[in-house]
């Protein structure tokens, strides 16, 4: 079975469409392994987790030592919070493959403390061993950055993450330099300078007040997000979907925006609203049956970008804005590795797209007050209850001390990096955790007056 067309439709998100191509292909298929393992893929983002567990189980049956298989099951673990099942399947992985890397890396994002001094020499003989520029160095170096903290080397630290980042970037150069168009040069320029086609043509809403959280990555904005989610005021949550980028997206590339530079003899973009509402509405429905009738909660932290267009889509969409003190928020996306934000790989970056998005938020918190507010990570830690009540008051639903039990449900679904942290609850926030690297903006303390606030 070609599966190119199932990955085109994985890419951009729509996964119904994949799982009938998919189950098309069980009935004609007599090598069934990567259908099993696409199935198990589609289900996982579906969030039907019994199914994608059972077509994963159902590829290792006719290959039972794939490792890629076992990086699957162990991530879903770790979504589901089995954090002892994630880790004998990364284990496994190991004793498959001790080369692989992935496998390292998945421990330490399950648990810091997984990350045992023996496999020190394993992981720097795969660093030295690994091709230049491929992904596999970048994760090797940024493991063993980590292991520099615990000898107190900070020089050493800093090296070799910043190589680690360095790596990552250049591992997918194309990716990353056509996001760093897109955001640094589309989007900061014609957020507020778009043309909305069609906009009296728009049908009744079904989602009627849809929440959206945006910020920066790295602002507690999991918490926030499960939190509204483990309450019974019927919202189902998304997570990070990028919808709405990828049908702005759709809409520019049938239009050869991006070609010739054509961006540069315009003064607006244009929109088909009803075009963009159909396509969010397609992927949303996914996760939602008419049934249900649930409302929405989208967390893709970018769409501070579109709240022009959400609100056109969404009138009465409350936004959630999750900041932290900025310095601690800088060295938490730094100290990560996150490979598809084309931004985050160097100090340098981060606190430009940091500038971008303090001006757009500047502009849309006085234009629509009434659709935002702004929840500061270090409060909601300190006073949870003020702070709760401030985001529920807002977003009109009830509020409940149980909502501070989000972390007993057995239902909880966490894909981002906050995974582990999450499930022990909410905690004080710790003001001192990097202050070791606040020394590295002093150069920056000029360019950016924010930074001396």
């Amino acid at each position: 079975m070609n599966l190119d067309p199932v990955k085109k439709l994985m890419y951009e998100q729509d996964f119904k469409e994949a799982e009938k191509l998919l189950q098309k292909g069980l009935k004609t298929e007599k090598d069934k392994f990567m259908i099993f393992y696409f199935l198990g893929l589609v289900y996982f983002e579906l969030r039907v987790l019994d199914k994608s567990i059972k077509y994963f189980e159902k590829s290792l049956k006719l290959r039972p030592n794939n490792i890629s298989t076992y990086l699957k099951l162990a991530s879903l673990y770790q979504t589901m919070g089995d954090i002892e099942t994630s880790k004998n399947n990364f284990l496994k992985c190991i004793e498959l493959d001790s080369n692989q890397i992935r496998s390292y890396y998945g421990l330490y994002q399950l648990k810091p403390k997984f990350l045992k001094d023996e496999y020190y020499n394993k992981i720097k003989n795969i660093s030295i061993n690994s091709k230049e520029n491929s992904i596999d160095l970048a994760i090797s170096k940024f493991l063993l950055s980590k292991f520099e903290i615990s000898k107190n080397n900070f020089k050493e630290e800093l090296i070799l993450l910043e190589d680690a980042h360095k790596i990552t970037f250049n591992s997918n150069l194309q990716y990353n330099k056509e996001s760093d168009f897109y955001y640094k040069t589309i989007m900061q320029k014609y957020h507020n300078k778009i043309e909305y086609l069609n906009l009296d043509k728009l049908a009744e809403q079904k989602y009627k007040k849809p929440i959206f959280i945006i910020g920066l990555p790295r602002t507690g904005s999991t918490l926030i997000e499960t939190i509204i989610s483990s309450d019974n005021n019927n919202y189902l949550s998304f997570g990070e979907s990028s919808f709405f980028h990828m049908a702005i997206l759709e809409q520019m590339n049938k239009k050869n925006f991006f070609n010739n530079n054509n961006h540069n003899n315009l003064n607006n973009i244009e929109l088909d609203l009803v075009e963009l509402k159909n396509y969010i509405y397609k992927r949303y429905s996914q996760f939602n049956s008419s049934e249900s009738k649930k409302e929405i909660i989208d967390k893709s932290l970018d769409n501070f970008f579109n709240i022009e267009t959400i609100l056109k889509v969404f009138p009465d969409a409350k936004i959630i804005n999750s900041t932290r003190n900025i310095y601690d928020n800088v060295i938490a996306i730094y100290e990560k590795l996150l490979a598809k934000l084309s931004w985050a790989h160097t100090i340098k970056d981060i606190l430009h797209y940091i500038d971008v998005y303090m001006k757009i938020m500047d502009y849309y918190k006085k234009k629509y007050p009434k659709n935002i507010i702004t929840i500061s990570l270090e409060n909601l830690n300190n006073d949870k209850n003020l702070e709760t009540k401030r985001i529920f008051e807002f977003c009109e639903l009830n509020w409940n001390e149980e909502i501070f039990e989000f972390h007993k449900r057995n239902d909880l679904y966490i894909k981002t990096s906050s995974n582990v942290q999450l499930r022990t609850g909410i905690h004080s926030y710790n003001y001192d955790k990097y202050k070791r690297y606040y020394p590295l903006f002093e150069g920056y303390k000029k360019k950016y007056k924010w930074l001396n606030n």
